[in-house]
């Protein structure tokens, strides 16, 4: 079998694409492409660029490498034709194009291969040359039989005077000549198939033809819709986080600035340094940060900021730590219902704590808190 290259030269205008920087044969993709986009650009279609780039699906990103130039690819195509003039169907192929590739009329390839229809399938041969069609030998002409020859007349005797005539002998008559039998051959049939079903079949084939590129068409615009607006939410969520994370980085900064000029070795104005670290805060239960707290972190947060003190993260834990006093002095916590509630104490009978998702955080008074005060404790 030998292999003969058919080269094209393909021409194509690429005005649209030249905005893109493209070169003859790749092109990086850009943000907002899409196949479509670009198979109208470069003046081809959405399934012929998946099937060169060996696509399985519609989506492309930013930064992928495509191969554009799918005419001139697809004109380098590998013909195999044997030597004796035969063809092997290809998957795509058509009586038409099979016709073109060969310079041929498509409806002598049908009457080469006794075809019928212009129905054909990958895989079969065809006969795609005159050489390889099979010759119609002419049946022999019947030998005409001879012609018998007429038989010579016998001639006269001699009339002997006085002697009876002899009578003439009868003349042989000729033969009848034999009639030359003469079959005439009949002329092969032509094909079935008229000009213009194949017309009609070929102007359907191109109406489903155009059908389908309007679908892929149609599909393709609305998968780069959809990952258009999966982008744009994405990124809209990315710059919420974003936002959040500087919001809360900004707040400890305050919180951290604020608790550092206000830190005080020995004594100091506790309420200040409580309604400080309260400030700008709300009660999560578990919550410790710049903007969220329960009961022990708050006053584990003003303990460090008031004495520079570390104290655990439990309000129980904290109790166990402390020294319990009588005299309670601003500064001091106060414990409520077996260490389950911690404040501090600010005096004159008040405290700042973080109590509840519905009180908050701020200052009440020490008796507000339900059930019982375990004690004052010291640090």
């Amino acid at each position: 079998m030998k292999k003969t290259l058919l080269s094209v030269a393909t021409v194509t205008a690429l005005t649209g694409i030249a905005s893109h920087n493209i070169s003859a044969a790749e092109y990086t993709v850009q943000n907002g492409d899409t196949l479509w986009g670009l198979a109208n650009e470069s003046g081809t279609s959405v399934s012929t660029l998946k099937e060169v780039n060996e696509l399985s699906g519609d989506l492309i990103f930013p930064g992928d490498v495509i191969e554009l130039d799918a005419e001139e690819k697809a004109a380098e195509e590998v013909v195999e034709e044997t030597d004796n003039g035969t063809y092997l169907i290809q998957p795509g192929d058509t009586l038409f194009k099979i016709g073109q590739k060969f310079n041929v009329d498509y409806h002598q390839i049908m009457e080469w291969n006794n075809l019928s229809s212009d129905l054909i399938y990958a895989g079969k041969t065809l006969i795609v040359a005159a050489s390889a069609a099979p010759v119609v030998e002419e049946a022999p002409a019947v030998e005409e039989a001879p012609v018998v020859e007429e038989a010579p007349a016998v001639e006269e005797a001699p009339v002997v005077e006085e002697a009876p005539a002899v009578e003439e002998t009868q003349v042989v008559e000729a033969a009848p000549a034999v009639e030359e039998t003469v079959e005439t051959v009949q002329e092969q049939p032509s094909a079935p198939a008229a000009q213009n079903n194949n017309q009609q079949a070929q102007a359907a084939a191109e109406q489903r033809a155009a059908e389908q590129r309007a679908a892929e068409q149609r599909a393709a615009e609305q998968r780069a819709a959809e990952q258009r607006a999966a982008e744009q939410a994405e990124a809209e969520r990315q710059q919420r986080i974003e936002q959040r994370q500087a919001e809360q980085a900004a707040a400890e900064q305050r919180q951290a600035e604020q608790a550092q000029a206000q830190q005080v070795s020995t004594g100091g104005n506790a309420a200040a340094v409580a309604h400080s670290v309260a400030a700008g805060k709300s009660y999560v239960y578990g919550g410790n940060s710049a903007t969220a707290v329960d009961c022990s972190a708050f006053a584990q947060q003003f303990m460090k900021a008031y004495k520079g003190k570390s104290l655990p993260r439990t309000a129980a834990a904290q109790m166990s730590v402390g020294t319990p006093v009588s005299n309670p002095q601003p500064g001091d916590l106060v414990f409520f219902n077996g260490g389950s509630h911690v404040g501090v104490y600010i005096g004159n009978g008040q405290m700042v704590d973080a109590l509840n998702p519905s009180a908050g955080v701020g200052q009440r008074a020490v008796s507000y808190v339900h059930g019982t005060v375990d004690g004052y404790f010291r640090y």
